[in-house]
């Protein structure tokens, strides 16, 4: 298939492929006689996997570690008696994500928890001050008191 191609399954534009040529996450492709880059099922799964894991938090770097990661396990030979420094590290970049998302997950929940009171504050009957005012002025208060 052709980069348009390639795209457009993928959901990614052109300069897209491109820049994960440039970065390495995506090997160069074979070239048709026009000069024409040509890609096999694999490309896709792979730029997939790409955006599927920047959709997640990842960082390319650290998608790049994934990828060799994943081929230095892909290349072991199963069952394991002990885990290989190459797994552990999968393992240790999973930990390391949902670190982050369980602390992004606390904030939103905090979050949710604020707006919810703010929206009962205001949806109240009568409303005598800004909640968000008060609020500051109550943690100012407090700040000045410690």
């Amino acid at each position: 298939m052709h980069i348009g191609e390639l795209a457009r399954k993928a959901a990614v534009n052109i300069q897209t492929i491109r820049f994960y040529e440039r970065q390495g996450l995506l090997p160069a492709p074979a070239r048709n006689d026009s000069g024409y880059r040509c890609y096999d099922p694999s490309d896709l799964e792979r730029v997939s996997f790409i955006r599927r894991n920047q959709e997640l938090g990842f960082t390319l770097a650290e998608i790049r570690q994934l990828f060799e990661l994943h081929q230095a396990v892909a290349a072991m030979s199963f069952p394991l008696r002990r885990k290989p420094s190459e797994l552990r590290g999968i393992i240790a970049i999973g930990h390391e994500r949902l670190d982050a998302i369980n602390q992004k997950v606390r904030t939103l929940q905090t979050m949710r928890r604020q707006l919810r009171t703010l929206l009962r504050h205001l949806e109240a009957p009568t409303v005598a001050t800004c909640p968000a005012a008060s609020r500051r002025t109550d943690s100012h208060n407090l700040q000045k008191s410690s």
